[in-house]
């Protein structure tokens, strides 16, 4: 997934919590892109030797385990930011499954693959994936939110302008 990670976590956080406090939404948006950080490992430390799906950075289990260890300390202040950061790292692993391969055993065992195959059809990888028909799922998945993000914000200002000025 190249464009959908950051909309669909926008999309998860603010349709499942509405009353989320910003610290844990900022947390859960800032994760849902943060496993693709190891990017730059991948291209500028190994050189593109290792996939960068095989990061620990793309194993779910790390995220499970951070979103449990939020909910774990929920009475603490760093609780649900914790949460939320864990959940935006498992928003990105399930969007990364779809045409990517994401090891949801691991270190248990090496279930995992894409549910679907982005054949190589052009002669760079990228646009094979742009030209492929999941890519309209990210289009889809970035019209949403900002249909979503506008009309909430203009429910917001109308709720402000109804208010009686004090």
């Amino acid at each position: 997934m190249f464009i959908g990670h950051l909309p669909a976590a926008y999309l998860a956080f603010t349709t499942s919590a509405r009353r989320l406090p910003r610290p844990a939404f900022a947390a859960g948006m800032i994760a849902s892109v943060a496993p693709d950080l190891d990017l730059f490992l991948f291209y500028f430390v190994d050189h593109r030797a290792v996939h960068h799906h095989e990061y620990i950075s793309h194993r779910p289990i790390v995220w499970f385990a951070l979103t449990l260890l939020g909910l774990a300390l929920s009475r603490s202040r760093w609780g649900l930011p914790l949460a939320a950061f864990g959940a935006g790292g498992v928003i990105h692993m399930a969007l990364d499954t779809i045409a990517g391969s994401i090891n949801w055993a691991w270190p248990f065992g090496t279930f995992g693959g894409p549910l679907v195959v982005v054949p190589a059809t052009r002669g760079n990888w990228i646009l094979s994936f742009l030209t492929h028909w999941t890519f309209l799922t990210e289009i889809a998945i970035c019209l949403l939110a900002a249909m979503v993000f506008i009309t909430s914000r203009r429910r917001r200002q109308a709720d402000q302008s109804n208010r009686p000025v004090i």
